[in-house]
């Protein structure tokens, strides 16, 4: 009897193993709106599908957009094929014109299949939610080796489903779509993938070698100084040294673009140490145990890069960086507003502003408004219009507190023409009115755009901060003075008021208005014409961007001679009527 037992529960566990769906196949089509979708699941024996659901994570998150695949029915031994192509389910047909032998096919719009070139994917067992098999790891996959977009990748013969994803099992083919499919007067998607090839058995065996870390192109901060570099080795058995040969050979790497290999007799990670800015190659490959290249050649390699760090003294040089580069904001900049909404804080020097964007809480320290801080690293990066300094490193304590920074006085007009040039700066208008929304109820709401006006000229009032102690609160029923930080979204000026004390401010209107101009055209050679509202005589002095007076002269013409400055980044201080503004001047 316990012969027969053991006999049914071993036939029951080689039974189960036979009926699994297995992910053999993803690609991100390169048709319009970067479709279709699809992934190709070979039922491997019977498979009742209605036990199964897909789940996807996007960007890193956690896995969910369920899809049961319930409507597949039960499937032996062939392929399925789930795929988005469009808005309604199979509406499109592009599936069909690029997959036209695909057959067992689902058409679906649902989220799980609307992946992008860097999301994962999984298929779940309903009965207790287990991992039957999984392609990429829960993180953004750009950059890495399992990366896809416009691309495919598929899943190597032998190999078996895995609740883990097994980045050695598969054979990627990131941007091979691209261009290709008749939608584009080209291959049919089908003859690229060559799909429905995967096999349960087969070759399977031959060695295989991924870096799987760090993302190839990687850009690392300026103050790294040690990569680890991660790598997977399948299919080939490490000998323990060079004199034992109890393996199929060793592992050699690279740092001087293959002029030297340093041999390495395990898998375990390579940790490069003492690294300073500039570009780095790691080039990892598998040998026999005599030292020489496979056949054919096992090896992979990754590029990444320690940036370097620019020193900036001011917000105005910061803000005509590029982005992605990493600059040091040297000279201090007084905090303006600040939010816990990803750790935000507004900042402002005497050239500019800007918005510290730090979604990650790199800075860790208690701030408040009015506390000048300085030594801020980071990058630069856009959101819709509006330019942020997102930091890599943490900042000392404030260098003083209680600063104020005084709103500066401008008309509507002046900024709906040039809101990029008080970007994230403390502004304030004079006598405007703030009308109710269409389907307002008297009160400010939060995440509302409320039009204000000053008779003759119409901005936007945006309740962009949800915090803010005046949401809820009646709307002004008369001219009020308003202040805020200036904003824009979707190249329109929007105004951000930040608490109560912002609106119907007392504004001391001599010392901080400013006065109007522009100054065109810019970028400039040679001359550059200054314009403001009044016919009376100019002061203007121009400064280097560190600071240094470089011309200091009146002008009643409008015209200024700037035949003498050197190519870059200059400040205007335009001064007229007892009152002044600043712009930023590019020489060419």
């Amino acid at each position: 009897m316990k012969k027969i037992t053991l006999f049914f529960a071993l036939m029951v566990t080689f039974f189960s193993f036979g009926q699994t769906p297995i992910i053999t196949m993803i690609a991100d089509g390169d048709c319009s709106g970067g479709t279709p979708k699809v992934v190709e699941i070979y039922a491997d024996g019977t498979v009742d599908f209605s036990n199964y659901t897909l789940q996807k994570s996007a960007n890193g998150g956690e896995f969910g957009s369920n899809l049961n695949l319930t409507e597949l029915g039960t499937v032996t031994d062939e392929f399925v094929y789930l795929y988005k192509d469009g808005e309604t389910d199979g509406g499109e047909s592009i599936f069909a014109a690029e997959f036209p032998s695909a057959t067992n096919t689902l058409a679906t719009t649902s989220d799980a299949v609307n992946f992008n070139g860097d999301d994962a994917i999984r298929i779940i067992l309903d009965s207790d939610s287990s991992v039957v098999d999984q392609y990429g790891n829960e993180e953004d996959g750009t950059g890495t080796a399992w990366e896809y977009k416009d691309g495919y990748a598929k899943r190597n013969n032998g190999s078996t489903p895995n609740g883990a994803f097994v980045v050695t099992d598969w054979t990627f083919n990131n941007s091979a779509l691209d261009g290709q499919g008749s939608c584009q007067s080209a291959t049919i998607f089908e003859d690229v993938i060559d799909i429905a090839t995967y096999e349960t058995t087969g070759e399977g065996g031959d060695a295989a070698l991924i870096i799987t870390s760090p993302a190839d192109g990687n850009i690392f901060s300026p103050s790294t100084t040690e990569v680890t570099v991660e790598f997977a080795v399948s299919n080939f058995t490490i000998s323990s040294s060079a004199t034992e040969t109890n393996g199929d050979g060793y592992v050699q790497y690279s740092t001087d673009n293959g002029a030297t290999y340093i041999n390495k007799f395990d898998a375990e990670n390579i940790v490069l140490a003492d690294l300073e800015s500039g570009d780095y190659t790691v080039m990892i490959q598998l040998v026999d145990n005599d030292g020489n290249e496979l056949d054919p050649t096992v090896e992979d390699m990754v590029t990444f890069t320690i940036a370097s760090l620019n020193e900036v003294s001011t917000i105005a040089e910061l803000r005509a960086g590029n982005d992605e580069d990493y600059y040091k904001l040297t000279g201090e900049a007084v905090i303006t507003y600040l939010r816990d909404t990803r750790n935000q804080k507004y900042i402002q020097d005497d050239t500019a502003a800007i918005l510290i964007d730090d979604a990650a809480g790199i800075i860790t320290g208690e701030y408040n408004m009015g506390d000048a801080i300085q030594n801020i690293t980071g990058t630069l990066s856009d959101y819709n219009g509006i330019l942020q300094f997102v930091p890599s490193e943490d900042i000392a304590a404030a260098v003083s507190t209680g600063n104020t920074v005084a709103p500066q006085i401008i008309t509507i007009a002046e900024f709906n023409t040039n809101y990029e040039d008080y970007e994230s700066e403390l502004i304030a208008f004079e006598n405007i009115t703030v009308s109710d929304i269409t389907d307002g109820n008297g009160n400010f709401q939060s995440a509302k755009s409320y039009e204000i006006s000053n008779g003759n000229e119409t901005s936007i009032l945006r309740t962009n901060f949800s915090e803010a102690d005046y949401i809820d609160s009646a709307l002004p029923t008369s001219t009020i003075n308003l202040v805020g930080l200036g904003a824009e979204f979707n190249q329109t000026a929007q105004i951000y008021p930040r608490n109560s004390n912002d609106i119907d401010a007392n504004l001391a209107t001599k010392a901080n208005a400013k006065t109007n101009f522009s100054l065109y055209p810019n970028p400039a050679k040679g001359q550059v014409t200054i314009q403001t509202e009044s016919t009376n005589a100019i002061q203007v002095q121009v400064f280097d961007i560190l600071g240094k007076q470089v011309i200091a002269k009146k002008v009643s013409n409008g015209s200024l001679n700037i035949s003498s400055l050197n190519a870059g980044i200059y400040l205007v201080k335009v001064s007229q009527n007892g009152v002044a503004s600043t712009k930023k001047l590019i020489v060419k």
